[in-house]
């Protein structure tokens, strides 16, 4: 690989790593069990996709990237709002899943940048698979909180 992917992979690698320590630090905060659940989830998740990217840095290759999922995509549209976070440990499961909505987009929005700059290379497949992969744990959460809101409403 060359030195320009390998920096996008190492910082690809970085903001997982900052969102898995967001999550273990709210774990700590939220109160709320079926929030704590939630937050596991994305924690092993977040564990997974880092891994990921480790073992691409590792072993110089980028097919293994960006294989997560098949899920189909449907954005809802949750979560698109610029609310500033307050991370408070009174927060209920649906603020904690629109943060995470957040997270997840801006993960998504880096991942597209990065299939923009290598397009019509390995690295830019590589990270559109990874941009897509993202989408889906997106879509996972929103419909989370789809069906949370459903329950309450």
């Amino acid at each position: 690989m060359e030195a320009t992917v390998i920096e996008a992979l190492n910082e690809a690698a970085r903001k997982e790593q900052l969102t898995l320590d967001f999550y273990v630090k709210l774990l700590d905060l939220v109160a709320e069990l079926s929030s704590k659940e939630i937050i596991k989830e994305l924690i092993e998740t977040k564990k997974r996709f880092k891994t990921t990217i480790e073992k691409a840095i590792a072993c110089d290759c980028l097919e293994d990237l960006g294989r997560d999922s098949s899920c189909k995509l449907r954005d809802l549209g949750i979560g698109k709002t610029g609310r500033s976070e307050v991370i408070t440990n009174s927060l209920n499961v649906q603020e904690l899943l629109l943060i995470a909505i957040r997270h997840e987009d801006a993960s998504m929005k880096y991942y597209e940048s990065m299939a923009d700059k290598f397009k019509g290379t390995e690295a830019g497949e590589a990270f559109t698979r990874l941009a897509y992969d993202v989408a889906c744990h997106k879509k996972d959460i929103q419909y989370i909180y789809d069906d949370i809101v459903n329950i309450e409403n």
